[in-house]
């Protein structure tokens, strides 16, 4: 679930530049600049810096930004989302929901805090709860990421076994993102799960039109090959995902018969 959080803008300068506002005045002919700190533009700019430090591995600056950040402007529910996905990186689990919780009771409409805040819960294998935070996201006012808060309900649905309630937010992120690769693979292998494999075909079909096979796009064309008795199309198929994606598991599996 990790891979759908949503984090706040990383700015293109990932330094402490942008901290100060400078106001040019006149005095007896000449210009004084007065120099004023600006700690919410600061908080931003130690906020980046830290979730890029997180990025690249280094967890002891990332901390040490990030709480900075919360110093200078305890107030932005956006550096309380950033603390939150710290620390549940590094499996500090109970202090990561502190800062989820915190983020919503600054902002309770905030779209990113709630969806993150479900795919966090969902990996936590609280899945009743994951799935309000998901609703209020998408009922959010104002916000555009409702494409991604259903794949991530629908991700979650799966894990818990709801495979209806799947497909139907499935089905949903598609009326908001037509052709959203990972939304077009879950439905067909959801269609495979309950022996549709020529519904299968037609979303497989439609990621074909869009993107660059993978690895399971392929898979998933195997296996509805095989269902409706297309062997040589599967045989083919298989060919292309070995040569394509030698070293992948689907691989292996085509390799072992795993397809019959």
């Amino acid at each position: 679930m990790e891979r759908a959080l949503l984090l706040p803008a990383v700015l293109v300068a990932s330094t402490l530049a942008g901290c100060v506002s400078e106001t040019v005045n006149l005095s007896q002919g000449r210009q004084v600049a007065d120099v004023t700190f600006e700690p919410a533009q600061a908080a931003q700019a130690r906020m980046n810096l830290g979730l890029a430090y997180l990025r690249q591995g280094n967890t002891g600056q990332a901390k040490f930004n990030l709480e900075r950040a919360l110093e200078q402007d305890d107030s932005n529910p956006d550096v309380y989302l950033a603390l939150a996905y710290f620390y549940q990186t590094v499996a500090e689990y109970d202090k990561a929901e502190q800062h989820y919780q915190q983020v919503l009771r600054l902002d309770p409409q905030h779209g990113d805090g709630l969806n993150n805040y479900g795919a966090f819960l969902c990996a936590r294998e609280q899945f009743a709860r994951a799935d309000v935070m998901f609703s209020r996201a998408m009922a959010a006012s104002g916000y555009a990421r409702v494409a991604d808060t259903l794949e991530n309900a629908a991700l979650c649905a799966v894990k818990n076994g709801r495979e209806s309630a799947a497909r139907e937010y499935y089905r949903r992120a598609l009326e908001y993102s037509p052709d959203r690769q990972q939304v077009l693979l879950g439905l067909a292998g959801l269609e495979l799960e309950r022996n549709e494999p020529a519904m299968a075909r037609v979303y497989l079909e439609r990621y074909q039109q869009q993107h660059a096979p993978s690895a399971q796009s392929l898979w998933l064309m195997v296996q509805s090959a095989n269902a409706l008795g297309l062997r040589a199309q599967s045989r083919e198929t298989g060919a292309e995902l070995v040569r394509l994606f030698p070293d992948s598991e689907q691989a292996e599996r085509f390799l072992t018969h795993d397809n019959e």
